[in-house]
């Protein structure tokens, strides 16, 4: 299985290197739980070889339209598996961290969803950041 990128508070930001964005992305990344952080790793992966001309609004906005094939505004985890699948990087998260992200965000008894809101208010800090590369 490909490694995923680490995720360090000694990467470099991409077009803008302040202290003041590389704190806002450090302080993004260290409140995400490890499963969480093992998927926006996968996803700046992707961004990086796919999307290096992309505004990150523009990004995240690409991927809930791609995750959330059925535009019911959930996503489910066969949802989220056939993203990971598309980009190539199914091997890269297990049904452990699958279930870990969905047991943190999830709602619903039976089959648990994330809200597509949910997800993008999650990744509203990062709309006033350069990720890192």
């Amino acid at each position: 299985a490909p490694a995923a990128l680490p995720i360090s508070s000694k990467t470099t930001c991409r077009f803008l290197d302040t202290d003041a964005n590389q704190k806002a992305y450090d302080d993004f990344i260290s409140n995400l739980s490890p499963a969480r952080k093992k998927m926006f790793t996968i996803l700046n992966e992707y961004r990086n070889k796919n999307f290096t001309q992309c505004t990150n609004a523009r990004f995240f906005k690409t991927i809930i339209s791609a995750v959330d094939a059925n535009n019911d505004d959930v996503i489910s985890k066969e949802e989220y598996q056939a993203l990971l699948k598309n980009i190539g990087a199914e091997e890269q998260m297990n049904e452990e961290d699958m279930d870990a992200i969905f047991d943190e965000l999830g709602v619903g008894e039976d089959e648990k969803v994330i809200p597509v809101e949910l997800i993008k208010k999650s990744w509203e800090p990062l709309m006033k950041v350069v990720i890192p590369k």
